[in-house]
């Protein structure tokens, strides 16, 4: 994931723009670093003539706020001022055509800007991005021919995700030790986006000297993602109301339902997991894991919490609802926010008399 991130940074600062870019995936982080350095190139921050034509060269639009793509293809199809391009930005596409005047369908307006990726202004740069994408979508088919499409997801391995942010920390001319850098990951989990917001605070609490573990165990606790182990343990004791309540929290800084339930899910379901091998190894936890002491201590109450059966229960139901997130049902794909309530109350028995969806 990094690699392609730096990859794009460096090509748009050499120039090298693609008329298209869909930016879409569980890594917001990733896809605002692209937007950025596309943002620094078209309207130059130091250069006062670009600044002065911005309002001509730059426009953003939410799909939430359109009826339609016609505002959108429209800004396309103008021509840059005192410029090379123009920058057309448009997030979360997949509300166009939604709202209670729409001027046309959701798919109309994804066949019109499909068809519009076919054949792009050559001065114009339009970037679609949110995470509620589909892979599958017109759109992301419409860019993959030319590579215009790029997704961003978490690590699939610890160790890229330790020497990430060893690399983060060096590029901002600090330093991390690898133990603490560990014990990051194995905090907040291998997503580009919850790792750099806890290097942040370990930097930060480290002062001037290079950061370690005592600096990462210190700011864990106030991270947004160690919020999963409020709720992982509100489910374990059954208590549906608490871990409903620490759901709505999760969703409360106003981000685009679908990127924070892909979050959430992706956390929930590493959650799950180390619950499960603390569970199988008693006794043996630090080894089995690779988790550092503080956060050893804390699994070990969790898997107390949960009988086998019901951490059987709640992982095949997770797997379930990553289906369905992503496409495999029309209501958890509208409603995400409902759809892990739903596993919330499954997996407390909250629900009398209904049958678990496993």
């Amino acid at each position: 994931m990094s690699d392609e991130v730096r990859a794009l940074e460096r090509a748009i600062g050499a120039g090298k723009l693609d008329p298209v870019y869909v930016l879409y995936g569980d890594e917001p982080a990733a896809i605002r670093a692209v937007i950025t350095a596309l943002r620094k190139v078209v309207v130059p921050p130091d250069d006062a003539t670009a600044q002065a034509m911005a309002a001509f060269n730059h426009e953003r639009f939410d799909g939430v706020d359109l009826s339609g793509a016609g505002p959108v293809l429209s800004a396309c199809a103008q021509i840059p001022m005192m410029s090379k391009w123009r920058l057309v930005e448009l997030a979360n596409p997949d509300d166009l055509g939604k709202g209670p005047e729409a001027e046309s369908t959701a798919a109309a307006a994804m066949d019109a800007l499909a068809t519009y990726i076919k054949a792009p202004s050559p001065s114009t740069v339009l970037v679609i991005s949110g995470g509620g994408i589909d892979g599958r979508s017109k759109l992301v088919t419409a860019c993959k021919t030319n590579g215009w499409a790029h997704k961003f997801e978490a690590y699939k391995r610890d160790d890229d995700a330790v020497g990430f942010v060893i690399g983060e920390a060096q590029a901002q001319g600090r330093k991390i030790s690898r133990d603490a850098a560990a014990a990051l990951v194995a905090s907040v989990g291998t997503g580009r986006s919850e790792l750099l917001g806890a290097l942040d605070q370990a930097l930060l609490h480290a002062g001037d000297a290079p950061a370690g573990l005592a600096d990462v165990e210190a700011i864990v606790a106030h991270t947004r993602e160690a919020r999963i182990f409020d709720l992982t343990d509100a489910v374990g004791r059954g208590e549906a109301d608490t871990a409903l309540a620490v759901l709505a929290r999760m969703f409360s800084a106003g981000e685009k339902d679908a990127g924070v339930s892909m979050q959430v899910l992706a956390m929930l379901t590493r959650q799950i997991r180390l619950i499960f091998t603390a569970k199988a190894n008693p006794g043996r936890v630090a080894d089995a894991t690779k988790l550092p002491p503080f956060l050893v201590r804390g699994l070990e109450a969790q898997a107390r919490g949960f009988s086998e059966p019901r951490l059987r229960s709640a992982y095949a139901a997770l797997v379930r609802l990553d289906q369905d997130l992503k496409g495999g049902s029309h209501v958890a794909y509208a409603s995400p926010y409902l759809a892990l309530q739903r596993w919330i109350l499954d997996t407390c028995r909250a629900l009398p008399g209904v049958d678990a969806r496993t």
